[in-house]
């Protein structure tokens, strides 16, 4: 089985006393989740979820609401191959206008907690979101 691995930003921002997360919807998977992508040679985690934020949204970071990152792990198949994936999520607060990234982002939206958890379409973007869920209200 192929290892992948990947890293990404769950977008927050703060906005007339509630949080919300900005969500993406891919254009080949037509799914809800979060910015993320494979790092480059040479990046850190950290720098890799920064760029694919930026890159995918335009959102900027204002901070990291907590050091280490939340880890997703699924399996998929592709072209006929069993891939086992980890994702590493960064929760941060963001900031900036939105511009989708045409080429590989077909839609995204802020959306406010606990609907969030609903619109994410995968049991594992749900599971990290209810993780995000405890970091902000707990």
């Amino acid at each position: 089985m192929k290892q992948d691995e990947s890293f990404g930003i769950i977008p927050l921002r703060h906005e007339q006393g509630r949080w919300e997360v900005f969500l993406i919807q891919l254009k080949h998977g037509r799914y809800w989740g979060f910015p993320k992508g494979h790092a480059d040679p040479d990046e850190t985690p950290q720098q890799t979820a920064l760029r694919e934020l930026k890159e995918e949204t335009n959102l900027e970071l204002v901070r990291y609401l907590q050091e280490e990152p939340l880890t997703e792990h699924y399996h998929f198949s592709q072209e006929g191959r069993r891939i086992s994936k980890r994702v590493y999520y960064f929760v941060a607060e963001v900031k900036g206008t939105v511009i989708l990234q045409k080429k590989e982002v077909q839609n995204g939206v802020w959306v406010p907690f606990p609907q969030a958890i609903d619109k994410a379409t995968h049991p594992e973007g749900k599971a990290i979101l209810t993780e995000v869920e405890k970091i902000l209200f707990n």
